[in-house]
């Protein structure tokens, strides 16, 4: 195998010092985007009920079920190819899917009988009305997200995440102070999105040449080339969206009542979402980073094992926190109301340890294109998961001990997965080593 040259030494700097740069773009949109809503926090939680956070949480999670999957996840694609031509065509099938499934969602108005029956709620269907419209913003956000990833905007996406973040909590403030009703979560949150959605469609026509490519022939055959995307990730990713938001808040306002589901969505706006933007930010790198590392030949292992040390440093601090004062701080910081949510997360952080963990790195199976598998792990852990709180709620446990033992099912589970995305690096470096020798 031929030795590194002192050029090859200097470009690997150079690009390391570039990817840190990116994820350090990334992170400090995210880190603000947190710290806006951290500020607000306790006004809010002290203007509205858990049962107004419950409502809001079933909304966004129907939401994020139809978005995630209206353009079929071809809109991750666009990152993948060399040629800028299917690029664009990949970007124009995407945003004909998504008209499509934002057209498709009105059916949900014929069903606000239906919705009411099985959540038990007359207020969720009051706002069905709006999901054509959110699904259409959220989805087209998500789609100019990674045409700016494929043109490295890291900067703006930053920005982005603190529009969306600055906007929506504002609104919502102000809803509450107006006294104009619990709305004002939903309405300040759909806001928040439409302006960030609108702020990247402007950086996109200002900084880049990047325009949708009308050309069936080659979208058929993008389409045709990226099957694996709307066959297994489409699939992977509503399973997920499905399992962690959309029937895990149904099962729990089932069970236990809106009430429940309003502290556990606390839990989940304050450890889970913050750490899937800090976890995001290091996966959105990582997932270009590891799609040229591997398009060149390169380790695999090290790119994983850098970004788990990086995701460490973000995760012990959080975990011991949380871990140790959780009820101190969410009963301080939130209100006299919100002490339940604040063991409710002491319980669950140590899954969101090893989520965190594992966040960073999975895109790798898209990277080596071994999808299949990884929805099978993900399939493991929702049936799990999602079969002990089923089992254990049928049999009268309180929600605290199902969230224990939901915790511990999940970090197992995690662990594997992690353990499998490592191997899968160090089966793509074998590889390599025997194409370059």
């Amino acid at each position: 195998m031929k030795a590194p040259s002192l050029k090859d030494y200097y470009n690997s700097i150079i690009k390391r010092a570039k990817s840190q740069k990116n994820f350090l773009s990334l992170l400090s949109g995210n880190v603000i985007s947190q710290i806006i809503p951290f500020l607000i926090a306790p006004i809010i939680t002290r203007i509205f009920t858990p049962i107004d956070f419950a409502v809001q949480a079933n909304f966004i999670a129907l939401i994020m079920l139809i978005s995630s999957v209206a353009a079929l996840r071809y809109e991750v694609a666009i990152v993948l190819p060399r040629n800028h031509r299917k690029a664009r065509a990949i970007a124009s099938l995407s945003f004909i899917l998504i008209i499509i499934f934002s057209l498709l969602s009105n059916v949900l108005l014929f069903l606000k009988d239906f919705i009411t029956r099985v959540y038990n709620d007359q207020v969720l269907p009051q706002y069905i009305w709006l999901v054509s419209l959110a699904v259409l913003v959220v989805a087209s956000y998500n789609t100019f997200h990674n045409i700016c990833l494929r043109y490295g905007l890291f900067k703006n996406l930053s920005y982005s995440k603190i529009a969306q973040s600055t906007l929506g909590q504002l609104l919502i403030a102000a809803w509450g102070y107006w006294q104009w009703g619990g709305n004002g979560l939903i309405y300040g949150w759909f806001f928040g999105q439409l302006l960030s959605m609108v702020y990247l469609y402007v950086i996109i026509k200002q900084k880049t040449d990047f325009k949708l490519l009308w050309n069936f022939k080659l979208i058929r055959k993008v389409a045709c080339e990226y099957k694996k995307f709307p066959l297994v990730n489409s699939v992977h990713t509503v399973a997920d969206t499905f399992s962690q938001q959309f029937f895990l808040f149904w099962l729990i306002t089932y069970f236990f009542g809106a009430e429940t589901l309003g502290l556990f969505s606390i839990v989940i706006k304050y450890l889970r979402i913050p750490i899937q933007l800090i976890g995001n930010a290091l996966s959105q790198v990582f997932y270009k980073d590891a799609a040229q590392t591997y398009h060149d030949k390169n380790s695999l292992q090290k790119l994983f094992l850098k970004n788990l040390k990086t995701t460490l440093l973000f995760a012990l601090p959080f975990l011991l926190i949380i871990g140790l004062g959780g009820r101190v701080l969410f009963t301080f910081y939130l209100g006299d109301q919100w002490s339940q949510a604040g063991v409710y997360a002491q319980y669950y952080v140590l899954s969101m340890f090893f989520y965190f963990l594992i966040l960073p790195v999975n895109s790798l199976p898209l990277v080596v294109d071994k999808q299949e598998l990884d929805f099978v792990f993900a399939i493991i852990n929702y049936v799990l998961s999602l079969g002990t709180i089923i089992i254990m709620a049928v049999l009268g446990y309180s929600f605290a001990k199902i969230l224990i033992a939901y915790t511990i099912v999940q970090s197992v589970v995690y662990i594997f997965t992690g353990i499998w995305y490592f191997y899968l690096a160090y089966k793509a470096d074998k590889l390599n080593m025997k194409i370059n020798n």
